[in-house]
């Protein structure tokens, strides 16, 4: 069973009280009942080893059995800039990305950005994208939850003076620095950002801006991926030269 993220205000005195989607999720879709455990934890704190002692209509009691420090957070923390593309590619390189370990994802509106939400509509696909994280964070025993954040233009997100120093925008471009031989005996930073760009690849006024703030554009090959693939390339590549999936 795969762990479940709760809130520190559900744990009173050893004793965790589940409700919300969580509680129908654990009793409706897995029939959890009295006597059986679970595994739950808190985004970046400890986790809990919980048996489950009552259940009701809208909650599951449980009395903490163990519990667990977190892990040392032993891989640079990685923020993924995401050109938005076909909705059901995004919530499969969002979950993906996950799995791969990722901190913070930021969909990107870029030049060749053919999808564009627009703002305010009631299917606005951001609390979406939140649960997709969640979820792959939870199935893939994470230890954290990452932030999906809301929409934001490629030009303002270059921008921003809170972005790591250690910066790569992907492009196909040849002759550039492949990825691997970037990070290959390099020492591990704090933090890293990727910039991976839409079906249509970055703008050259882009990758143009990028590299004025700061930005190392790199390649990851002579074959063209899909988004998809480029951002699972570049996120495995970053995991097996400075640490393992956390």
């Amino acid at each position: 069973m795969p762990v479940f993220f709760i809130e520190r205000d559900a744990i009173q005195n050893g004793t965790v009280s589940i409700t919300g989607p969580l509680a129908r999720h654990l009793k409706g879709s897995l029939r959890v009942r009295p006597g059986e455990t679970v595994l739950l934890g808190e985004s970046g704190g400890p986790r809990y080893h919980v048996r489950i002692t009552a259940t009701d209509r809208h909650r599951l009691t449980g009395n903490i059995l163990s519990e667990s420090a977190p892990p040392p957070h032993n891989v640079p923390r990685l923020t993924v800039g995401l050109a938005l593309f076909n909705r059901d590619h995004m919530e499969w390189a969002i979950q993906k990305a996950t799995e791969f370990g990722v901190d913070r994802l930021l969909p990107l509106l870029t030049a060749r950005t053919v999808v564009r939400p627009k703002a305010g509509r009631a299917n606005h696909p951001l609390a979406r994208w939140q649960r997709i994280a969640l979820e792959a964070a939870q199935q893939s025993m994470r230890w954290t939850i990452p932030t999906v954040m809301e929409p934001v233009s490629f030009a303002a997100w270059c921008a921003d003076p809170g972005q790591d120093a250690c910066r790569w925008l992907l492009w196909e471009a040849p002759r550039r620095t492949l990825l691997r031989n970037r990070l290959r005996g390099q020492p591990r930073p704090d933090s890293v950002t990727l910039a991976v760009g839409p079906e249509g690849g970055f703008d050259a006024s882009e990758v143009e801006l990028a590299e004025r703030h700061g930005f190392e554009v790199v390649s990851l090959g002579d074959h063209i991926l899909r988004t998809e693939s480029a951002i699972l390339a570049a996120l495995a590549i970053v995991q097996y030269e400075w640490g393992n999936l956390g």
